[in-house]
């Protein structure tokens, strides 16, 4: 199982990056307000719930997201150290969403820019993406069937921007 290596490999190099850096950082400055700290507890409860109610196949009220996001608004605005960390994890994010799509085409292929459901002034980012992914190395390219149909409110979402 020498991929389980390589994925501890990939997670320790991770914990190397300066964003994960800022994000325990941003963290431990929480911890440091009392009033930020419990505030993000009573946060970090709801977010996990709604996770776990995901995780069970249950789909989350509408009710209950909007309530866990307007938390969030209202966590962001009142503790600035608070909204470091929202920003620190999503730059966090963006790394992941970087090493997760190498991955993925590292399987399935690279794709082409005209692939992607994108609008045309997204897709010179994209290529830009994709060059760096590939690390200048020519990788296969995905291979998406003839007959695969985006669906239909995806098509709609992307046809209004």
């Amino acid at each position: 199982m020498e991929y389980i290596q390589k994925a501890r490999e990939l997670g320790e190099a991770l914990l190397k990056t300066p964003e994960i850096t800022k994000l325990k950082e941003a963290e431990a400055e929480i911890r440091k307000d009392p009033f930020a700290a419990e505030a993000f507890a009573e946060y970090q409860e709801k977010e996990r719930n709604l996770v776990a109610s995901q995780m069970f196949s249950k789909v989350p009220s509408e009710k209950d997201s909007l309530a866990l996001l307007d938390l969030k608004m209202r966590l962001i605005r009142q503790y600035p150290a608070i909204r470091n960390f929202f920003v620190h994890q999503q730059q966090f994010e963006k790394v992941m969403a970087t090493v997760n799509l190498t991955i993925t085409t590292t399987i399935y292929g690279m794709p082409s820019t005209d692939q992607l459901p994108l609008p045309d002034e997204l897709k010179g980012l994209a290529q830009q993406l994709l060059n760096n992914i590939s690390g200048g190395q020519e990788l296969p390219k995905m291979q998406i069937p003839e007959d695969f149909n985006l669906p239909a409110n995806l098509k709609n979402l992307l046809n209004r921007q």
